[in-house]
């Protein structure tokens, strides 16, 4: 029985022979094979969608830090606060925020 079937699978992609053969140079370059390169390739796209999801995320973190210091800053009522809340979410094309 093959045990590598419970934990691997394979993909069959099809290439163009030039991106066929730029992929077989750079596995060359390397001292690679063709399979090493795409899983490579498959490493990269994921830790860059990580890394995208990761920032959107700060991103949203320091808009609510920045938010929460003004809020605090100018002394807003909790009702003037919601109101800015609305408002800001409006204002930056509807970005769904928590509200604390």
């Amino acid at each position: 029985m093959k045990y590598k079937s419970l934990t691997q699978k394979a993909i069959t992609a099809r290439f163009s022979i030039t991106e066929y053969q730029r992929i077989e140079e750079l596995a060359e370059q390397n001292g690679s094979n063709l399979a090493e390169v795409i899983r490579e390739a498959w490493r990269s796209y994921k830790k860059k969608n990580d890394i995208a999801k990761e920032l959107e995320s700060l991103k949203a973190n320091l808009l609510k830090q920045t938010f929460e210091v003004c809020s605090a800053v100018a002394g807003l009522s909790e009702d003037e606060r919601v109101e800015a809340i609305s408002e800001l979410k409006e204002r930056l094309g509807g970005l769904d925020h928590e509200r604390t």
